[in-house]
């Protein structure tokens, strides 16, 4: 909950960029964690989780609204707020989700060389256990998140 008191909007500007130099000042996956475990309630870490989530599956542009809120847990309303910030700005979403995305492009498409170039099992591996091993990993590759 925001507090219903209002600062002074130039310490409000600094008390942002405290905030924003915070971020910046993590060194590592871990900081970052152990940061936004402190900062943030696990409500508060769903929530944003969630949001992020839901634009990511936007910018994959294979998800309905439907899908995504079955899925998810969230509400059109929440979806709707997330598509709109995306369609009228949505540069940092757009900038960081972009890199994941084509990272999880390349992946997909490294594994789908493999296959070609692979398409024998080592030899004296169970060949059922292969292709149920194949078959799995296919469908890692698939998944949204």
């Amino acid at each position: 909950m925001v507090s219903r008191h209002f600062m002074n909007p130039k310490i409000e500007k600094k008390v942002y960029d405290v905030f924003i130099d915070s971020l910046k000042n993590t060194k590592s996956s871990d900081q970052v964690v152990s940061f936004l475990n402190d900062l943030l309630s696990n409500t508060e870490q769903v929530m944003l989780a969630k949001r992020v989530s839901i634009a990511f599956l936007i910018l994959e542009n294979k998800y309905t609204y439907e899908q995504i809120s079955r899925t998810l847990k969230v509400s059109y309303g929440t979806i709707a707020k997330v598509y709109s910030v995306l369609a009228l700005k949505g540069k940092g979403y757009r900038e960081i989700l972009g890199n994941i995305l084509v990272k999880k492009k390349i992946k997909n498409a490294l594994s789908e060389f493999i296959d070609i170039v692979t398409p024998l099992p080592p030899k004296g591996t169970n060949i059922g256990e292969w292709k149920k091993s194949k078959r799995e990993s296919r469908w890692k590759r698939e998944e949204p998140l």
